[in-house]
C-alpha cells in the first residue's frame, strides 16, 4: 500500500508552529530560522491545496480545521516517538563487555570500578582480562583498554592517560642510599625494559643530561607486568608509569629512584570499532574512567 502523506519536515513543522501559534518560536525549537518555518508551512499548504493558518501583521493563528490536524498531528508524532523509545530500549542500561590486561586491570580498574556503577546503576561493566590484542570480529566485546600510541586501524581510539615514566626498584636495591638517584647512579644499575622499547631509557636518561651508556646487561621482557615483576625482585629497576606503580608505592613495595618522568607518546586508550553510532555507554565509561585516571 502506498501511503499519501505530506512531506514529513513540513508537517512537523506546521504542528510546531499551531502549537506554538508563532513561526519564531517554532524555529527556535526546530533550531532552524523563521524563514525556513515560512517555507514549510507555505510548501504544505500548497501540497493540502488550503490556508492553515490566518495571518495578522507578524501574529499566526491556525484555522479551526488546522487545529484538529496538528492535534491528530501530535498525537501521531508521540506514537512515532514511544515506538523508537521502544525499539531502541534504554541506551543506557546492560553489560558493558571490556577488554583489559590482568596488570592494568586489577591496579587501576578494579579497585575503581564500584564508583562508575554507583553513578551509572543500569550499567554493568565486565572486565574481560585478556590478551593486548583484541579481534572484535571473533568476539562479543564492546570495547578495550590497550596500551599503545592510538594507532589501531578500524578501531575508534580515545586517550584515557599518557605514561609519566619514572624509575622503580624495591626498597632493598637503594637501602642505606639517599634519594633520588643521579641519571649515573641510576645507570649502573641492572635496568628492566619491555622488549621493542628499550631506548625509552635513553630517553630518559637523556632528559636527565646524562650522556654515557647504561649497564649492558640490561633485561627485556614482553610485557610492563615482567617488568615490573623485575622491580618487585630486588634484581633490577623498571622505568613504568607513575599511576600504575603509585599503590605499590603508598605501600613501600616499590620506591622511586627519581621523581623526574619522561613521556613517551604511549598510554592507556579506550578502543572500539569504528562506527557512526558509538554506544553511549562506552563513551560515559569513557569519560569517567578518565577523570578517574586523573586524580592518580
Amino acid at each position: 500500500m502506498t501511503r499519501r502523506l505530506p512531506p514529513m519536515t513540513a508537517l512537523r513543522t506546521f504542528e510546531a508552529a499551531a502549537r506554538h501559534e508563532s513561526f519564531k518560536k517554532a524555529a527556535e525549537e526546530l533550531h532552524v530560522t523563521s524563514a525556513a518555518v515560512s517555507h514549510q508551512i507555505k510548501t504544505l499548504e500548497d501540497t493540502l491545496g488550503l490556508s492553515l493558518f490566518r495571518r495578522r501583521g507578524r501574529a499566526v493563528q491556525p484555522t479551526d480545521a488546522a487545529t484538529r490536524f496538528a492535534g491528530r498531528l501530535a498525537q501521531a508524532f508521540d506514537t512515532i516517538e514511544t515506538a523508537t523509545m521502544d525499539l531502541q530500549g534504554n541506551p543506557m542500561s546492560g553489560t558493558l563487555r571490556i577488554a583489559v590486561t590482568p596488570f592494568y586491570g586489577n591496579r587501576i580498574v578494579l579497585p575503581r570500578l564500584s564508583r562508575f556503577h554507583a553513578m551509572h546503576p543500569d550499567i554493568r561493566v565486565e572486565p574481560e582480562m585478556g590478551a593486548t590484542q583484541i579481534d572484535f570480529n571473533k568476539t562479543d566485546l564492546d570495547g578495550g583498554l590497550l596500551h599503545g600510541t592510538g594507532d589501531w586501524p578500524g578501531l575508534t581510539a580515545i586517550k584515557m592517560q599518557e605514561d609519566q615514566l619514572v624509575p622503580v626498584s624495591a626498597p632493598s636495591v637503594v637501602a642505606g642510599r639517599a634519594l633520588p638517584l643521579s641519571a649515573s647512579e641510576i645507570a649502573a644499575l641492572t635496568l628492566g625494559y619491555i622488549e621493542g622499547q628499550k631506548d625509552d631509557w635513553i630517553t630518559w636518561l637523556n632528559m636527565m643530561g646524562y650522556r654515557g651508556e647504561p649497564r649492558q646487561d640490561m633485561v627485556g621482557y614482553g610485557t610492563r607486568a615482567r617488568v615490573v615483576d623485575l622491580a618487585f625482585s630486588g634484581h633490577g629497576v623498571a622505568l613504568a608509569d607513575r599511576r600504575l606503580t603509585a599503590a605499590d608505592v603508598a605501600t613501600g613495595h616499590l620506591v622511586r629512584l627519581n621523581e623526574k618522568a619522561v613521556s613517551t607518546g604511549r598510554g592507556i586508550w579506550l578502543v572500539y570499532p569504528t562506527t557512526d553510532f558509538p554506544d553511549p555507554r562506552l563513551q560515559a565509561f569513557g569519560d569517567w574512567f578518565r577523570a578517574e585516571v586523573a586524580k592518580i
